[in-house]
């Protein structure tokens, strides 16, 4: 009864033919965590779809499941929600998508309590009918404990950061031995993971401090983690007290400043002499304000203009300016509108950099004013030129190349040889060589790029993608080679394919994804693979897709001019080296080394030449679409 009115329900909104809409119509409502975890990201793949396909109607319905399912889950669905509002549907509407499951459950609690009253006011006359009682009783018990296990659900109502942690705030009291704990230890690089059953309400959120960082995530849809990561060995502390639990280092008291320094500062000031910035004391802001065109920050110090780094550029139809330099935010992530068309956040990139980010619909010049330890940045009508008699050719191609900057990585290195071939083919070789190769044919067509790697050196898998968006990337490339699963498949599997990050949906992607995944365990362990699926952002990976669907078209079109090479296609799969990259990311698989004549290409310098003028082909077809 209870799943004829969810689907009635999901039918008032719309009949929709989608075969995998139907799937979870028909199945969500009886489904274990598990299953249901997995027709959300089912969802999810469809969703992305219908915005590339721009299929708006099929789109819509996808988000109102997205919203049953991510309410089920303990997901955020605000962004679903107001996609939806954006789109028309009424709140009335969202309203009852959002408290469907609640009906159907509160009306599982209604039966279950009149099975219970029922059951307390039979009588009981004989001492058999006592024994049979009892017998039932325990079957329908150990039923019961099978289906639905009876427990109270605990809620992360808040989290607060202190001096030396975070602090906790549960909805019940849970004991010591209720949290798991474990350390994952390696090379400058350590992680203290707690686990405990609860649901947090609200996104995965990160605490930056001085000399680590801590994580609160929803882990599964039925466990949270914590994790606190940092660069050394730490005594970390994890205390319960009332309904609270903090997880952190045990205080440690403030040395005082240096007074000589103080009175250096103070005499330079009287002299009228340029002060110099003490390297060894932190910089702070300690106040930000709105101002005409701009914001004023309030420092602890002075600060040299010529640590002030200016990164200006155009995204989409929006024209961004981030001015970066080392300083320590005091307070959470700030925004201010300036006007209708212009605002500024201020954010703690990382511990030891601040970036105040400009945004604007017109172009603009960033304009910093430095006053003592009051430091201005804001916007500039920026003066157009006079055109320069140039070709309209030539002024398009120097538009979409300036400033761009792109990171090529190399797959596995070092310690990791990644996919081995017969005579001695390491993947690791063969992707250093195509990499070097697409850098030195981007940088002829004047582009600026990074290796993650350029020499054969193991790198960790978030690293990868760190250094890119440390480096403001606009485009991240992984480049890799592929291999059958077995000696059987060898001879048959082949083909050049380009991925983007995604919830996989076919074998052959996920059986990629997983051999290219066992790089580095510990990376992918640390946090919840589904987590970070959950909150893939839609923008970047339709621009990967649309990115990935180029790169791919060019390649082939090179390479077939000398080559018969089979067409992988575009796919989408969850490779955790793309997760994290705050930019389009694609990873290219430029053949099976399984394969004997796609191992002996692969290992051919002209067909690797051919391979990076491709690939740079589609990436320049990308800019141009996408300017």
């Amino acid at each position: 009864m209870l799943r004829i009115f969810f689907i009635f329900l999901l039918f008032c909104f719309s009949v929709f033919a989608n075969a995998e809409v139907k799937k979870f119509d028909q199945n969500f409502l009886t489904s274990n965590s598990e299953e249901k975890l997995q027709l959300h990201q089912q969802l999810k793949s469809l969703y992305i779809q219908s915005v590339i396909n721009d299929n708006n109607e099929e789109k819509n319905e996808i988000l109102k499941r997205l919203i049953i399912s991510s309410n089920s889950l303990g997901f955020d669905d605000k962004a679903y929600v107001q996609e939806l509002k954006e789109s028309g549907v009424s709140e009335e509407e969202i309203s009852r998508l959002k408290n469907a499951l609640k009906v159907i459950q509160d009306q599982k609690i209604k039966k279950e309590q009149t099975k219970i009253e029922t059951n307390t006011t039979l009588p009981i006359n004989k001492k058999e009918d006592k024994k049979e009682d009892k017998k039932e009783d325990k079957k329908e018990d150990k039923k019961e404990d099978k289906k639905t296990p009876v427990q109270k659900e605990l809620f992360v109502l808040d989290v607060k950061k202190s001096d030396n942690g975070i602090l906790l705030d549960l909805s019940e009291k849970i004991s010591q031995k209720d949290i798991k704990n474990f350390t994952l230890k390696g090379d400058k690089n350590f992680r203290y993971v707690a686990d405990f059953d609860g649901i947090l309400k609200g996104p995965k959120r990160t605490f930056e401090f001085k000399d680590f960082d801590i994580i609160v995530s929803q882990f599964n849809p039925t466990s949270m983690r914590l994790v606190l990561s940092s660069k050394k060995e730490l005594k970390i502390k994890i205390e319960l007290k009332d309904q609270s639990l903090f997880m952190g280092l045990e205080k440690v008291e403030k040395k005082e400043e240096p007074k000589p320094i103080v009175k250096k500062q103070e005499e330079a000031k009287k002299t009228g002499v340029k002060k110099e910035v003490v390297k060894n004391e932190p910089l702070y802001i300690l106040k930000s304000s709105k101002d005409k065109n701009g914001v004023n920050l309030k420092l602890n110090n002075d600060i040299d203009i010529e640590d002030i780094k200016i990164n200006s550029f155009k995204d989409g139809k929006t024209y961004r300016s981030i001015v970066s330099f080392e300083a320590i935010l005091e307070g959470d992530r700030k925004k201010i509108d300036i006007n209708k068309n212009q605002s500024i956040t201020i954010v703690q990139f990382n511990k030891t950099t601040v970036r105040v980010v400009l945004n604007s619909t017109s172009d603009f010049k960033t304009n910093l004013d430095l006053d003592d330890e009051e430091l201005f940045i804001g916007f500039e009508k920026k003066v157009k030129k006079a055109p320069t008699k140039t070709t309209s050719k030539t002024a398009k191609a120097t538009v979409k190349k300036s400033g761009k900057i792109i990171v090529i990585d190399p797959g596995h290195g070092g310690k990791d040889p990644g996919t081995l071939g017969d005579k001695g083919v390491r993947e690791k070789d063969v992707v250093l060589s195509v990499a070097l190769k697409l850098g030195n044919e981007l940088k002829k067509r004047g582009y600026r790029i990074y290796y993650t790697r350029s020499t054969d050196k193991f790198i960790n898998l978030r690293d990868r993608t760190s250094m890119a968006n440390e480096k403001m990337a606009d485009l991240f490339i992984s480049i890799h080679a592929n291999a059958a699963p077995n000696k059987q498949r060898a001879k048959t599997l082949q083909g050049i394919e380009t991925f983007f990050l995604s919830p996989a949906r076919s074998e052959r992607s996920k059986k990629a994804a997983e051999l290219e995944n066992q790089s580095d365990f510990e990376e992918m362990n640390f946090f919840s693979k589904q987590t970070f699926l959950n909150f893939l952002n839609r923008e970047k990976i339709v621009a990967s897709n649309k990115l990935a669907i180029d790169v791919q078209k060019k390649i082939l079109s090179n390479v077939r001019k000398k080559y018969k090479v089979v067409d992988g296609g575009v796919r989408e799969a969850p490779f955790w080296v793309l997760v994290g990259a705050q930019m389009p990311a694609i990873l290219i698989e430029t053949g099976y080394i399984s394969h004997p004549s796609e191992r002996n290409r692969l290992t051919n310098k002209n067909f690797q030449e051919l391979l990076a003028i491709g690939i740079a082909n589609g990436i320049e077809s990308y800019f141009y679409k996408n300017q």
